[in-house]
């Protein structure tokens, strides 16, 4: 005698559509989607709440990571306008280093905090030292 939903959905436990594995014995991880154009406080950037580009100011400081090396952080850019991989690209090929774009800050691999308020007030982007 064979069951009554038998060969249907509700015999089986529900399958993962990644693993292929039953619900209950599925290790996949789901991640909630993400957020596009936050601070770091959480709040979301509008380009009629955040400041304008002309008025914001860069801060740039040094930090020191593992191994005693040296990395300058600009910080401060957060307006959607804000075009950071070209400026980044722009920086990089004027000061000769490498450096990435990590969460809205620009970060330069080694001292170059006085080069680089030279190259950001040429571009005429008000820039301090932190």
């Amino acid at each position: 005698m064979s069951r009554l939903f038998s060969g249907t959905s509700f015999d089986r436990p529900p399958i993962c559509d990644r693993c292929g594995k039953p619900q209950p014995e599925c290790r996949c991880l789901t991640l909630p989607p993400k957020k596009k154009n936050t601070l770091s406080t959480g709040l979301t950037l509008s380009p009629e709440t955040a400041i304008p580009p002309k008025d914001q100011v860069a801060r740039i400081r040094i930090e020191k990571r593992k191994g005693n090396r040296e990395v300058t952080l600009i910080t401060g850019l957060e307006h959607p306008a804000n075009d950071l991989p070209k400026l980044l690209t722009e920086l990089k090929s004027s000061l000769g280093c490498g450096g990435s774009v990590q969460s809205r800050n620009i970060e330069l691999q080694g001292n170059h905090s006085q080069k680089t308020v030279a190259f950001l007030e040429q571009k005429s982007i008000k820039a301090r030292i932190v």
